[in-house]
């Protein structure tokens, strides 16, 4: 008989995929102050809130800051067409330091919400 994997005790990460287009990836390099990036570094992205049904997915890009960082948005069924520069979310926990989305973002933070690709929140 087979067995299937328990389910994680927190919400799933989106996890929809997308691609940066190279005139937005090479804005988002350039609001960073990064001359040396490289376009691939940046351009393959997932929706890293909590799964949702509705709404727009985002993605960070890159960091401009030390609290700001350069995200992109996207509808369910497009793809990005504009680039955001919005501040961290500043709530932190006293394991997993700060949270990684970016302010007022709705779902989990990040330490509550399972991403298999994320070694530190897949426990």
């Amino acid at each position: 008989m087979p067995t299937t994997a328990p389910a994680p005790s927190r919400a799933p990460i989106c996890s929809t995929l997308t691609v940066l287009p190279d005139p937005l990836a090479r804005t988002a390099l350039a609001w960073a102050g990064d001359r040396h990036g490289l376009l691939a570094d940046i351009r393959d992205l997932r929706c890293t809130l909590e799964h949702h049904t509705t709404g727009h997915h985002y993605a960070m890009v890159n960091a401009v800051a030390d609290t700001t960082a350069v995200w992109t948005r996207w509808p369910h069924d497009g793809t990005p067409e504009n680039l955001l520069v919005l501040p961290d979310c500043p709530t932190t926990h006293p394991e997993h330091g700060r949270c990684s989305e970016y302010e007022d973002h709705p779902g989990g933070h990040t330490w509550q919400i399972h991403d298999p690709w994320n070694p530190i929140t897949s426990r």
